[in-house]
């Protein structure tokens, strides 16, 4: 992994060797009342499915030291100490409205020992929220992760010090979803599996699962883990529809394709965008293509 470069963009922050310090500072606002001057200190390493961790201080049992997830976007996700007012949480925080909610909270503040040093981890796989405090999973919650370059939120009254922040990227998953016959096979390892995987995503479909879960179970889990669906849903599969109504209802981008010769979608998702190809040698040529593209605008605007 690339070294790790701070910049301070809002805020008392310092950047010192090898740990961040935020000391508190009083202004008075535009109401002429005294408030609290929040701090928000940007990374260069773009994140947005893995693990990241470090070691914090906080004398204030109500600081709050939080990792911003789609800083630039909205909503954004925090996720951290005194959370949702918790002292762990996982929020949803829409800059437009002003609106917080609350995806998982735990802990009172009261409970906090500002004397001792706390490991936090958070791991991110597709929509899933992991908060770890000294080894123990304290929050999880749901919700869709941009990429976006890593960010660290700082209140208090009193000083924070962050130290030892390690950012471990993995490659986003992209879930299958189709009918298990051979010619959708030949589609998914022709054109499907290899256009995705030079996009930089880890391609999975249900067969490929080797578990001894219900085969439900790891399909919900694995469109909860990926960042993107790509659904064949030519064939009347009651199981495609399913799993394509999940991830849906889950928020994650979804691309849909059809052969040509279905005559019609059903009318639930025929309000949705889809990709129609022609099952030839040409026709995957051209799906191919159409792909590319919708992978490319994906991967741009997300």
């Amino acid at each position: 992994m690339k070294n790790i470069n701070w910049i301070v963009t809002s805020g008392n922050s310092k950047v010192e060797k090898d740990k961040i310090v935020y000391e508190p500072k009083t202004i008075t606002n535009q109401l002429g009342k005294e408030e609290i001057l929040s701090s928000v200190v940007k990374s260069n390493i773009e994140f947005e499915s893995g693990e990241i961790s470090f070691k914090v201080v906080s004398e204030d049992i109500y600081g709050r030291c939080q990792i911003v997830f789609n800083y630039d976007e909205s909503p954004m996700v925090l996720v951290g100490l005194n959370v949702a007012n918790a002292l762990y949480g996982i929020s949803r925080f829409n800059s437009k409205t002003n609106d917080f909610e609350t995806l998982s909270a735990t802990g009172i503040s009261e409970t906090f020992d500002t004397k001792s040093e706390y490991e936090i981890c958070v791991k991110v796989n597709g929509s899933i929220i992991e908060l770890f405090v000294n080894s123990v999973l304290v929050s999880t919650g749901y919700d869709r992760i941009l990429p976006s370059q890593m960010t660290l939120f700082f209140s208090s009254n009193a000083k924070i010090t962050v130290r030892d922040v390690k950012i471990v990227p993995v490659k986003p998953k992209a879930f299958i979803v189709m009918q298990f016959t051979d010619e959708y096979n030949d589609l998914y390892t022709e054109v499907i599996k290899p256009v995705v995987e030079d996009f930089g995503f880890e391609c999975e479909r249900a067969d490929e699962a080797h578990t001894t879960n219900p085969i439900l179970q790891d399909i919900i889990q694995s469109i909860r883990e990926s960042s993107v669906i790509i659904a064949d849903i030519t064939p009347n599969n009651t199981n495609v529809f399913y799993e394509v109504g999940y991830a849906h209802a889950s928020n994650k981008s979804t691309i849909l394709l059809c052969d040509r010769k279905r005559d019609k979608l059903p009318f639930d998702i025929s309000g949705f965008r889809t990709l129609f190809y022609d099952n030839t040698i040409a026709g995957k040529g051209l799906v191919e293509k159409s792909l590319r593209k919708y992978l490319e605008n994906l991967t741009i605007n997300k």
